[in-house]
């Protein structure tokens, strides 16, 4: 027994035999990739809109869409022969909305992209500022002219960059 890429076990559900349970596996394929999309599109107008504390309250049912959408798409290509068969109509429309569930991907993307290069440019400048009212000793050259701060002088803050 295999999982590919964390896929459910569709081993334990039964094979789509029907023209009926195919047409409800389209259904419901259809249903959740909307809703995802829906959410997805609430999500990234939040984080456009600047409030992405109020995105966590989504998390639960996004990681639910995500759940059914999985399991059901692993059906889908288990069965695809089948389903291409008994219900050709349906296969376009699953098609078009897993391209705007593609292009929902990619402008939530972009959006959080966007919020944290917001967040780091305010994190550095804040740095910044702290660091220039930061007192501490000044050097005086020979002449008694001032020529900086001490070398390995420690910003007021720092942080890690890297994800």
């Amino acid at each position: 027994m295999s999982i590919i890429h964390n896929e459910p076990n569709v081993q334990d559900i039964p094979e789509t035999r029907t023209a009926d349970a195919a047409q409800a596996l389209c259904d419901r394929l259809m249903e959740s990739t909307g809703d995802l999309v829906s959410l997805l599109e609430r999500e990234t107008a939040l984080l456009r809109r600047g409030k992405p504390h109020e995105i966590t309250a989504l998390h639960a049912r996004k990681s639910a869409l995500g759940a059914i959408l999985t399991r059901d798409m692993a059906l889908f290509r288990r069965d695809a022969e089948f389903i291409r068969t008994a219900v050709p109509d349906r296969i376009g429309g699953i098609k078009e909305q897993h391209r705007q569930l593609q292009n929902s991907l990619t402008a939530n993307q972009d959006a959080l992209t966007a919020m944290k290069a917001i967040s780091e440019s305010m994190l550095h400048t804040i740095a910044a500022k702290l660091d220039e009212g930061k007192s501490g000793p000044e050097i005086y050259g020979k002449d008694a002219g001032m020529i900086g701060k001490p070398a390995g002088r420690t910003s007021a803050i720092s942080f890690d960059e890297s994800l």
